[in-house]
């Protein structure tokens, strides 16, 4: 079996956040849609929508949940078959959530915004339809006739290539059945977001230097530590190009390090780790062939490698070290050489300790070092873990399992988060990105305890050191940076208006 298309199994590896063998009736196969969730939240329409709106069409419904990886990598395919097939194709997103933040309608918007997402999406708060229709793994899609009868479904990470024929041969049975009748629909998508931060999410800061991932805006911006502009990388435009700092082009980068005198950017949605040189104001590629493939073996070239949503990056040793979230693993890119590999992590998702190319992680997001210790954020399993680089041990400081998560301070042992994603080290102590409970938490290394040091952020991603007493906080779904202060626990914006 080739190890880019495993199946949907979760003890191989697969491209499917988790599954859930509580709810396993059998897939529905009657005409027909069941009744909206009552009170449900909708997006991108100007009403909720009818059952007898989404006849007339095929409807292809994309369970999912924000968050999920998987998910994730769903969305550009689906845009390609709405683009591809029109008006006779309708998808609609049915949020399922996992976490309990993922049922709160006002973290739903920025997710739309944050993957251009624009097809009418609903809250299935209480799986409603995920157990009508019998799911029981993200993501799952199901292409229905006009008439709401399910006429195959889709689990797991699926290629556009294989989806095309169905969807065409759906399509075409309907055209010939005369059954497309494409009812108005009352489309509204979300207006643009013109803040001057568009959903940052990674920072990293280097004597007078101060980098921030300006995910929305395709951007990487260079501050100094009084918060003035002093460059911003990219010309904005969604692509692939290296070049001067005008014409570099992203797509959605996020992981920052500084190495030496260089930036390296995980610009995730490009697949490729992007290294920025001051000297001579340009962006070149180190890593990614800009494909992406599951659990791809690394090449004897880190630039004829296909990566998969390299997340977070930190720099240790003279390394750097990515977080690979779409492969479940830490890799490590080394500069002098040129040399990419898995450094740990079997591509499994799950939460297993041991030598760390045994160890199993959960979407691993972030990454944080001091004295020997590589710590990593692992969002699916909401748990922070740290890989000894002498030992090359993995352990799990705070975590359960992929199905345990919440909102607890206390022993690390019984402390829970909620998908965090952020980490920085400062003083002793590991500083977390709580992203779903919208907070910051602290958990001292030498007493195991954890606490929260700020709440009422919106799903903050990344955390940097700005000195002794303050961090900076990507406050993602604020569309703003952030500084804490550690010793009064205030917030601010930073750069500091003036």
């Amino acid at each position: 079996m080739p190890r880019i298309r495993p199946l949907f199994l979760p003890l191989l590896a697969l491209p499917v956040i988790a599954l859930m063998l509580w709810f396993m009736p059998p897939a529905a196969n009657a005409s027909g849609y069941p009744p909206f969730p009552a009170q449900t939240q909708w997006f991108n329409v100007s009403k909720p929508l009818t059952g007898s709106q989404l006849q007339g069409r095929v409807v292809l419904l994309d369970f999912f949940t924000p968050g999920c990886i998987n998910c994730i990598h769903m969305i550009p395919i689906q845009q390609q078959l709405k683009q591809k097939f029109g008006d006779d194709l309708l998808v609609v997103g049915v949020t399922s959530p996992k976490f309990s933040a993922s049922k709160q309608a006002d973290n739903m918007t920025p997710f739309l915004r944050r993957f251009h997402i624009d097809e009418p999406v609903f809250i299935d708060a209480n799986m409603t339809w995920w157990k009508h229709y019998g799911v029981f793994a993200w993501p799952t899609m199901l292409l229905l006739s006009p008439k709401g009868k399910v006429l195959h479904s889709f689990i797991g990470e699926r290629p556009y290539a294989d989806m095309v024929p169905v969807v065409e041969a759906a399509v075409d049975g309907a055209r010939k059945a005369h059954a497309l009748t494409h009812p108005k629909l009352p489309l509204k998508p979300l207006n643009a977001d013109n803040h001057f931060f568009v959903l940052p999410t990674k920072i990293a800061v280097s004597g007078q230097r101060i980098a921030i991932s300006d995910t929305g805006h395709n951007q990487i911006r260079i501050f100094d530590r009084t918060g003035k502009l002093m460059a911003t990388i990219g010309n904005g435009k969604t692509g692939f190009a290296d070049g001067s700092f005008a014409v570099a082009e992203f797509d959605r980068p996020q992981g920052l390090a500084w190495l030496d005198n260089d930036l390296y950017v995980a610009d995730t949605d490009n697949q490729r780790i992007r290294r920025i040189d001051f000297s001579s104001q340009t962006v070149s590629t180190v890593a990614g062939n800009g494909q992406r493939a599951f659990l791809n073996e690394v090449n004897s070239s880190a630039l004829d490698t296909a990566l998969n949503s390299p997340w977070g990056l930190e720099a240790a040793g003279g390394d750097l070290f990515i977080a690979m979230a779409g492969d479940h693993q830490v890799w490590r890119y080394q500069p002098k050489t040129g040399a990419l590999d898995a450094f740990a992590g079997t591509g499994d998702e799950g939460l297993h300790d041991g030598e760390r190319l045994l160890a199993q992680f959960a979407q691993s997001s972030g990454l944080a070092y001091h004295d020997h210790n590589l710590y990593v954020a692992d969002p699916e399993s909401s748990s922070i873990r740290q890989i000894n680089m002498q030992t090359s041990l993995v352990i799990t400081l705070v975590g359960k399992g992929l199905f345990n998560f919440g909102d607890r301070d206390g022993a690390a042992d019984q402390a829970q988060l909620q998908h965090p994603q952020g980490l920085a080290y400062l003083n002793g102590a590991l500083y977390i990105a709580d992203t779903f409970n919208n907070a910051i938490r602290k958990l001292d290394l030498d007493t195991l305890q954890v606490s929260t040091v700020a709440k009422n952020l919106a799903q903050p991603n990344g955390l940097a050191v700005l000195n002794d007493h303050n961090l900076l906080i990507a406050d993602t779904y604020h569309d703003r940076i952030a500084a804490l202060n550690l010793d009064n626990g205030e917030i601010t914006d930073w750069p500091p208006t003036p």
